[in-house]
């Protein structure tokens, strides 16, 4: 919708949330799964509203569920809301970290709105089990947030619902101020929630009538989603194809660092072209080798890295490499500095064992700190436009139309 009157833009994107006139969410208590892993699971359904935060407390209190009495075991609660108020469901988002509550929608469950700032605050268990209080800073935690297949989380912009635009100066003004104080709350807290500022753009442009929707690889990855998909299998797969190598490289390097990596792609052609032009200039026939692979060694076995420039140094002096490694079971990129390729391979000195490649002193090391998180996945082999749903199809075109790089050094 577009909104040309300053008047609207007050009221539909920047003014806080009013709840529609229904029940409010409802929390229960679902039991404790200790299959594969020990897990107690809540579950929130319906709209976020005032009080949410002690029904949630009145809830886990009623179970006798604490981290204290195991350590190991998982909290994690279900989000279905069609969302409601915006700053409960950022309180909601303060309160599931400082609880170490995990958060998850699952298959044919939606979360919305509020909803989804609520999932936001997602996150693994707590170092310290004893309970964090609600004035007391934010615990430093790592996400834990996921996403069924099949299941929808939105995002958009706080709104003000107002029958038959019933307003006047008064309301409006509060509603700004309010819509005002719940967005500088969400940047104040991004951080910690592990949204990068400069996303949230992306989850707060949205009107009512919009959807920023995570359903594509991009967004799960620069919000730290894991996407609960783990049907297609890498290492069942005869390698890889030069495609599959180049989205890895481009999509890790910026979703390590939770960031979009969808301009990154153009950043790479251009590294791509400046390299090879430079290159021709100098007459080293490195120009013919830009994306090119080099025999490392695993063991006692013989292997590859594929390499190519993605990106410059912050100083415009060198090239941001990317080595992929291809193990099947554990695909992982690394990235290093460097202005040729005859200077990528010289530091490691004549070792061409692959453990060098995370050892060596001068490698970049963009990372999550979670290193579950940080490994490649299929998902991360596709363009970052691509639909969740869609993945297995994208990679299935790669092999019938690539050729295919196989695992081991021929």
């Amino acid at each position: 919708m577009k909104l040309a009157q300053p008047l609207s833009l007050a009221i539909l994107g920047l003014a806080s949330f009013l709840s529609n006139p229904a029940a409010c969410a409802e929390f229960s208590f679902e039991g404790v799964k200790d299959d594969p892993m020990a897990e107690a699971r809540f579950r929130l359904k319906g709209e976020i509203d005032r009080g949410d935060v002690q029904r949630l407390d009145a809830v886990i209190q009623s179970a006798g569920i604490t981290h204290a009495q195991d350590p190991w075991r998982k909290i994690v609660i279900s989000l279905d809301s069609p969302g409601g108020s915006y700053h409960e469901g950022l309180d909601l988002a303060l309160a599931f970290r400082r609880r170490g509550l995990a958060t998850v929608v699952r298959s044919s469950d939606e979360c919305l709105s509020a909803c989804a700032i609520a999932f936001l605050g997602g996150s693994a268990l707590p170092k310290d089990p004893n309970p964090v209080g609600d004035d007391d800073p934010l615990p430093d935690q790592l996400p834990q947030r996921s996403l069924e297949p099949g299941a929808v989380l939105g995002f958009h912009a706080p709104y003000l619902a107002l029958p038959n635009n019933d307003y006047n100066a008064s309301v409006v003004a509060d509603a700004y101020r309010s819509a005002v104080l719940g967005i500088s709350r969400l940047v104040e807290v991004a951080d910690k929630l592990y949204v990068v500022p400069a996303e949230l753009p992306k989850l707060i442009a949205p009107t009512k009538d919009e959807l920023f929707v995570a359903d594509e690889v991009d967004s799960v990855r620069f919000l730290g989603i894991d996407y609960a998909e783990h049907t297609y299998q890498m290492r069942d797969k005869p390698g890889v194809t030069r495609s599959m190598i180049v989205n890895g490289c481009v999509n890790r390097f910026y979703h390590l660092k939770r960031r979009s990596s969808v301009d990154g792609f153009s950043v790479a052609k251009a590294t791509i072209d400046e390299f090879i032009e430079g290159s021709q200039l100098l007459e080293n026939g490195e120009d013919q080798i830009a994306f090119g692979t080099h025999v490392f060694r695993q063991g006692t076995i013989k292997t590859w890295v594929a390499y190519l420039p993605i990106a410059k140094t912050a100083d415009g002096k060198s090239f941001v490499w990317c080595l992929f490694a291809p193990e099947p079971s554990n695909l992982n990129t690394y990235y290093k500095a460097a202005g040729s390729i005859e200077e990528l391979f010289a530091s490691f000195g004549g070792k061409g064992d692959l453990m060098t490649l995370s050892t060596m002193n001068d490698m970049i090391a963009p990372t999550t700190g979670d290193w579950i998180y940080d490994m490649v996945r299929d998902i991360d082999l596709v363009p970052p436009d691509t639909k969740l749903s869609s993945v297995a199809s994208v990679l299935d075109q790669y092999f019938a139309t690539e050729n295919v790089m196989n695992w081991k050094a021929r």
